[in-house]
């Protein structure tokens, strides 16, 4: 994954976040695309997110 795709990632988070969407829905989006397991965490592919996604 290059920067550049943790970015698009990072600002559609934002965007999502700005739109009213709750944590639980966007948790949600992430376990159905394979980016987090069931229990939140992320999974080995996208492990590198963790850093990002506590930014936003």
């Amino acid at each position: 994954m290059s920067d550049q795709d943790i970015k698009r990632l990072s600002d559609l988070a934002k965007k999502k976040l700005k739109a009213g969407v709750t944590k639980e829905q966007a948790l949600q989006s992430f376990i159905r695309i394979g980016v987090m397991d069931e229990k939140g965490e992320f999974t080995k592919d996208y492990a590198i997110l963790e850093s990002v996604i506590k930014k936003v």
